[in-house]
């Protein structure tokens, strides 16, 4: 378990916190920790702290538009209260330092640290690891998982990735381009690739603007890795028209048979 996780692990061991309902009261939190949280109008940056001796002063700025982003931008901020407090007496962070899709902020170690500790804070793995155990991963789950612990869509997503036992990916795309790709251990060790950033195959149902969850050639997605060529996966995509964005999930369901012979035609 890395030091931001633990340092999660510690503020949820030190308060009465048993469900993920309770994780909806993240200002509490902060406060019960000895961080204040404000909403203020200020340019230049989404988030502060500043911190004095054991107390800090949190403050968000009430021009960010999702509730989502503020709830991690707390925590994010809360992050560095908890990791950095003796480290630095004021964080600001700008935009993207504060990724709650897990990205690396390049060259940014603390900023790192603040969004790991804010995912494992919101999305616990005590609460989250076992809802993770589905049938038939969709992004219809996802978004239950979403709504249960009031995050947004990517960032449960990446968090759903992480404790996946099927063979799953996340694949994010602006413009027809694949930004980023994250798979689960599972897939992983099927050594399945797919690069990025590159552009969309024409073949993929992100790339046709389709949502429904349907079979797709595995050749759609996959640059390497060993598949027959009429070998099909489960593509679940969903239009992000706010960002002219698409998020994926892919799924190599072992129910997906040879049609000629009823044999898998997966390794």
């Amino acid at each position: 378990m890395s030091y931001p996780t633990r340092a999660a692990e510690t503020v949820l061991d030190s308060l009465p916190i048993n469900t993920p309902a309770d994780l909806r009261f993240l200002e509490e939190i902060a406060w019960e920790r000895g961080a204040e949280v404000r909403h203020t109008p200020f340019a230049n940056a989404e988030a502060r702290v500043t911190i004095y001796r054991d107390r800090g002063i949190i403050t968000i700025s009430s021009a960010v538009p999702s509730a989502h982003r503020k709830r991690f931008s707390i925590a994010h901020e809360l992050g560095h209260f908890e990791l950095h407090r003796y480290r630095k007496t004021l964080s600001v962070c700008l935009s993207e330092d504060i990724n709650d899709d897990e990205t690396k902020t390049a060259g940014k170690l603390l900023e790192q640290e603040a969004n790991e500790f804010a995912s494992a804070l919101l999305m616990p793995e005590r609460f989250f690891r076992p809802l993770c155990d589905v049938e038939e991963p969709s992004l219809n789950h996802i978004e239950e998982l979403a709504n249960t612990f009031d995050t947004s869509l990517t960032a449960t997503a990446l968090r759903y990735i992480r404790y996946a036992a099927e063979p799953v990916a996340l694949v994010y795309t602006e413009n027809q381009y694949i930004k980023w790709v994250q798979r689960s251990e599972e897939l992983k060790a099927r050594h399945l690739f797919i690069h990025a950033p590159r552009k969309l195959d024409n073949a993929s149902r992100a790339f046709r603007r389709l949502s429904s969850q349907q079979p797709v050639l595995a050749s759609a997605w996959f640059d390497e890795g060993k598949f027959d060529d009429s070998a099909e996966i489960l593509e679940h995509s969903w239009q992000m028209p706010g960002y002219n964005a698409v998020l994926t999930l892919l799924y190599l369901d072992p129910e997906i048979f040879d049609e000629d012979d009823d044999e898998m035609i997966w390794p």
